[in-house]
């Protein structure tokens, strides 16, 4: 039996919230993608209202469950048959967590499904790989954690996600905009990652998803309007990677905010964010990476039910 109807899904991650509107068709609980409808990102940086005993504070619930009201509300003005909403790092290592989900259902009714990370990566990656004929080694740097997948549109043989991201690291290495530990957090990620290591003798291309290289991408092109079509499959060099994050290093968190093509939210976390991809490029032994504008959200649609 065919069906063909309107569903969303929301990312709940430790720095975004995203919507993703599209029309789909579900033959026999195969879904396939007919029309994308419509895309929006909300910073929330939910992992900065994370105390050191993992609980999310109570402000910060509200300011993400206003994003998801607002979200619904866009729902409805699409006719949405379906709305899915899943967790991804902040909300799965919080120990308040069913309090976050109980809190988000009884004021919006939504419901949240907390994800592990290894779905996250399976969902990325089915959302990435069909753009490629080639092995790659996807990489998805969130603000709580880091996803590797390397593989094929045929078959994923590695993944492993890491507790490293954007929101983390600058918490960790770079508090109120302090960055004389630059070389302290690089060692600390080379540390951590040092098991993908052994795919830089394999033949692949390096890809990425999520805000720290789009962001960058925008950055460098100097994009006052946001363009996904350009962003989509660019090729971010590691030069290109290393002028940015001098451009960065040379601003504080207030003029940062105020640059071209950044999200001025995005502003706190961007140097930790383009640090890790820079490091990750060193240990693979790679000169660029291809930005794809495809990725969890894409692999939720057709898999979450």
């Amino acid at each position: 039996m065919k069906k063909i109807y309107k569903k969303a899904i929301i990312d709940i991650g430790t720095n975004s919230c995203r919507l993703f509107i599209s029309e789909v068709e579900d033959e026999n609980k195969k879904i396939k993608i007919l029309k994308k409808l419509y895309k929006e990102t909300k910073i929330t940086k939910l992992g900065n209202y994370m105390d050191k005993n993992l609980v999310i504070s109570i402000e910060g619930i509200n300011k993400l469950i206003e994003v998801i009201k607002y979200y619904k509300d866009i729902c409805t003005k699409y006719f949405c048959e379906k709305i899915i909403a899943f967790g991804t790092s902040a909300i799965r290592e919080s120990k308040n967590k069913d309090k976050i989900i109980n809190e988000i259902f009884n004021k919006t009714g939504i419901k949240v499904e907390v994800i592990s990370g290894n779905q996250e990566g399976k969902m990325t990656f089915l959302g990435s790989s069909t753009e490629f004929s080639e092995k790659i080694m996807l990489i998805d740097i969130g603000g709580g954690s880091t996803e590797f997948i390397f593989g094929d549109f045929e078959e994923i043989k590695y993944l492993k996600s890491f507790k490293l991201g954007a929101v983390r690291e600058t918490k960790d290495y770079f508090y109120n905009d302090n960055y004389e530990k630059i070389k302290i957090c690089q060692n600390s990620i080379k540390e951590r990652i040092k098991e993908v290591e052994v795919f830089k003798n394999e033949n692949f291309i390096l890809v990425g998803v999520a805000g720290t290289v789009t962001t960058n991408v925008s950055v460098y092109e100097k994009m006052k309007i946001y363009d996904s079509e350009k962003v989509h499959l660019y090729k971010l060099t590691k030069f290109m990677l290393e002028e940015n994050l001098k451009k960065y290093l040379g601003l504080n968190l207030g003029d940062r905010m105020k640059m071209i093509g950044l999200q001025p939210e995005r502003g706190e976390n961007i140097i930790a964010g383009t640090i890790i991809v820079l490091e990750i490029m060193n240990i693979l032994e790679k000169d660029e990476i291809i930005v794809s504008e495809c990725d969890g959200l894409e692999g939720a649609m057709i898999t979450l039910k």
